[in-house]
């Protein structure tokens, strides 16, 4: 399959709850997901006084459409991103066959 593998990052089932009722989150499991496009997206850094940040805002396509979901988040080239929204499922109008996938992504540093 030609594209980059990339690695799906999903919390697992809560591991209980704390003394105040709160869910403890489950241990994250990694998952490859082979067959991506990466779109290295833009880069924003936003003004904000005794800060330095930088915002990235990439892509993955897929020709296939992988278990992805919005809490989950994927490693692209050795960093993680957090996915924003819900995944974009592409069907063609005029076969109804499933085009691909859009996942877009976003990473905050600083």
């Amino acid at each position: 399959m030609r594209g980059e593998t990339v690695g799906r990052i999903r919390t697992g089932a809560p591991a209980g709850t704390d003394p105040y009722g709160n869910p403890i989150p489950g241990i994250d499991v990694e998952t490859t997901v082979p067959g991506a496009a990466f779109d290295p997206g833009s880069s924003l850094e936003p003004v904000e006084v005794g800060r330095a940040q930088t915002v990235t805002t990439p892509k993955l396509y897929f020709r296939s459409s992988p278990d992805i979901i919005s809490t989950d988040r994927m490693r692209a080239r050795g960093i993680v991103y957090a996915v924003v929204g819900n995944p974009a499922l592409w069907i063609s109008p005029y076969t109804g066959v499933t085009a691909g996938l859009v996942v877009e992504l976003k990473a905050v540093a600083g």
